[in-house]
């Protein structure tokens, strides 16, 4: 009774968070869709392309900082209700991006010289908009990989078991740490029947020769036959004529192919576990070696735009091409760099799940 009282005590307050997110998500995006308008609408009104006074620079620095507080309040909370799909997070680093690299070019389109205080104050909070809302989506990414990869291969299991691929495991036969299991080691192998599967006596795995006791009828039949000398009940005798059979007569033809065969999909997720920690640390050292060519990119990237931000500007002594220069900074690239980084391996280890465990590549 305890322990169904503290689910039901997780499950309310799991109900509750996503509740008071969906209420934050509404006002951050109400606070969000002001300040941003403000601020567009002293840019694009006309009114920051002659000098501002002090209550003007006030009013921008109050809803650059409401637009900051929001956008990351609104990201935090889109990942609390949107939690289940990542791809919504990664709309709110995409919104946190445009904020980052698209005010300062609107800003240098729009401002006179006489307001370049007013600019330097909008970019600078549109900057930090940005580099909090790309944090959120950086945590949410870091934890999407981590659930993967901890959770993936029991996830691919209940969901063979519920389409009928799979039935309870008997105990699997130890082997050396260094190598995957052969067929014959994998749970739902039958012991009864390695003497006289030729799988086992060849010493090869049953889905390279594509014969085996949970494919052949001939071995099921003879299996069966000789149940009562190798001591097998007659509900297990039960369970491997209608589990390995799956309903059909005993004739020459394969009675289930290997993306069904339970010792099959064991050896998937066996070599899912083995090949994770070697994608990952792959995807790492590319991302090691890409490093000093993302870097020039990107900085050439920051260029194009200084350079763009620069023939907009209407005055030429308006320093907007600094203000995006500004965004080429060791700390600003790394933490641009981390983002996609997590991005890129959170699309990879999906790719290598679905070839291995769901398109089942051998």
């Amino acid at each position: 009774m305890r322990g169904g009282g503290a689910s039901t005590i997780s499950i309310d307050l799991m109900a509750k968070l996503v509740t008071w997110a969906t209420t934050g998500l509404k006002v951050a995006i109400v606070l969000f869709l002001a300040s941003t308008a403000y601020i567009l609408y002293g840019v694009y009104g006309g009114h920051l392309s002659q000098a501002v006074d002090q209550r003007i620079l006030s009013n921008l620095m109050l809803m650059g900082q409401i637009m900051t507080a929001s956008g990351a309040l609104g990201a935090l909370c889109l990942v609390i209700v949107t939690y289940g799909e990542v791809a919504y997070s990664v709309v709110a680093g995409i919104i946190g991006f445009a904020v980052m690299f698209g005010l300062p070019l609107m800003v240098a389109g729009q401002i006179s010289s006489q307001a370049a205080q007013a600019g330097q104050v909008i970019t600078r909070w549109a900057n930090a908009t940005g580099e909090l809302m790309l944090f959120v989506v950086g945590v949410r990414l870091f934890l999407e990989i981590v659930n993967f990869i901890r959770e993936a291969p029991a996830r691919r299991a209940r969901i063979d078991e519920i389409q009928g691929f799979e039935k309870p495991k008997p105990s699997a036969v130890r082997r050396p740490w260094y190598r995957m299991a052969r067929c014959w080691e994998m749970p739902y192998c039958h012991e009864a029947i390695k003497e006289m599967c030729p799988a086992y006596l060849a010493r090869k795995n049953c889905w390279r020769i594509r014969q085996g006791c949970n494919c052949d009828p001939h071995l099921i039949e003879s299996l069966l036959r000789r149940g009562a000398g190798k001591e097998i009940s007659q509900p297990d005798a039960t369970y491997i004529r209608t589990d390995l059979t799956d309903g059909r007569s005993a004739g020459v033809k394969r009675t289930r192919e290997c993306r069904d065969c339970p010792i099959f999909n064991e050896h998937q997720r066996d070599k899912f576990r083995v090949l994770n920690p070697l994608v990952i640390a792959g995807s790492l050292v590319g991302l090691l070696a890409a490093f000093p060519l993302v870097r020039r990119l990107y900085a050439a990237f920051i260029e194009a735009l200084a350079t763009l931000a620069h023939r907009l500007a209407f005055g030429s002594t308006v320093p907007v091409d600094e203000w995006v220069r500004a965004l080429d900074s060791p700390a600003v690239f790394f933490f641009f760099y981390v983002i996609i980084g997590l991005l890129a391996l959170s699309y990879v280890l999906k790719a290598v799940e679905w070839a291995i465990l769901q398109r089942k590549i051998v």
